[in-house]
């Protein structure tokens, strides 16, 4: 259950060059409350043109069809898989699973493509002594060889096949995760994406208000957003809650402030090269479809197809974005170049050593 824009190159009521050109909007798998999307924050493609949603407000996730057609709802029934409060979601087609983050339940839950229940992460003897003083908080998930991925409150971890945690990224104290702000440390990233031919792992360290770029080491390569003499993080990025790594190799970053009246920046979307130069950004606030309200993660296919969760529009909004791009708002640019550095030695782990390594 669906609207749809009318044909063309724009969505209705968007300015001639606007580069978003709505695909579908998905509102829910029927007219009635209960079938409605509620505040979803994540989504993800899998490899068969379907669209997976984290129905959030919901508990479940729901699989839909590019176009808005519903196949299925995961995780909604009573026993082991119940979802509570599903989050980011990823798919390995290789294998036919479906990983989805769940922040309530403090655990990921593991599905085949087909939506049967097949286990979680951590596994049932893992020391939980290993999370930070938080526990264990999923918020985003992701797949690198043969390793399971997932973004805490503190930083990263990195499962392997059996469920248990072989490394860690992020600040530490006495042995534990601990979030903060200095170099090397994370403070809530709600988003992260994998980049398997460079070997990187970019994060959107959302309440440090920052975006990061780590090798596969833990090494930082660059950061965007760097702590005032007060330990602050003030300028360019307001909330960014979700990135995905483009078909053109460009970082596609979604914040969820930048487009807010008071005049903090042009666009929801803001478009990194992956050395982290910033190259546009646009993305217009409201409920036309075309436009976002507290927008949270992002999917891109292997076509180029986009979809965002617009959590406040209760939707997700399935689109292509048309070439060219808007150019860097003269304002916005210095600030972006003030907050941008090349750190040298700073880790996401104790020290460069081979057990800090995924």
């Amino acid at each position: 259950w669906l609207l749809r824009p009318q044909p063309g190159p724009r969505a209705p009521g968007e300015p001639v060059g606007y580069p978003i050109r709505v695909v579908a909007a998905i509102y829910g798998s029927g007219p009635r409350r209960e079938q409605l999307l509620r505040t979803p924050l994540g989504v993800a493609f899998d490899g068969d043109g379907n669209v997976w949603i984290s129905n959030t407000g919901r508990s479940r996730v729901e699989v839909y069809t590019t176009d808005g057609a519903f196949v299925r709802a995961v995780g909604a029934e009573p026993g082991p898989g119940r979802l509570w409060s599903p989050y980011g979601i990823a798919v390995d087609p290789d294998r036919e699973r479906v990983y989805v983050a769940d922040f309530a339940a403090r655990a990921v839950q593991i599905f085949s493509t087909s939506g049967a229940y097949v286990g979680h992460l951590p596994a049932d003897d893992q020391d939980l002594g290993v999370f930070g003083p938080d526990g264990f908080t999923p918020y985003d998930v992701g797949l690198l060889e043969g390793r399971v991925i997932v973004s805490s409150n503190d930083g990263l971890y990195f499962f392997d096949a059996t469920g248990h945690v072989v490394a860690r990224w992020g600040g530490r104290f006495k042995g534990r995760n601990v979030r903060g702000v200095e170099l090397g440390m994370f403070n809530f990233p709600d988003a992260f994406e994998v980049d398997p031919e460079r070997g990187r792992i970019y994060v959107a360290d959302t309440l440090n208000r920052r975006v990061v770029a780590l090798d596969r080491e833990g090494r930082w390569l660059w950061v965007s957003g760097l702590p005032d003499a007060y330990g602050k993080i003030r300028g360019f990025w307001q909330l960014p809650r979700g990135i995905v790594l483009g078909p053109d190799g460009n970082l596609y970053v979604v914040d969820t402030f930048r487009a807010d009246p008071e005049g903090m920046g042009t666009g929801h979307l803001v478009v990194l090269s992956p050395e982290g130069e910033l190259l546009s950004e646009f993305g217009r606030s409201g409920e036309p479809e075309g436009a976002f309200d507290f927008p949270e993660q992002l999917a891109v296919d292997g076509d180029g197809l986009f979809a965002i969760a617009d959590r406040e529009n209760h939707r997700v909004v399935v689109f292509e974005l048309v070439p060219p791009y808007p150019k860097v708002d003269d304002l916005q640019a210095p600030k972006y170049e003030k907050g941008l550095a090349r750190p040298e030695d700073v880790w996401a782990t104790p020290s460069p050593s081979a057990s800090a390594s995924p």
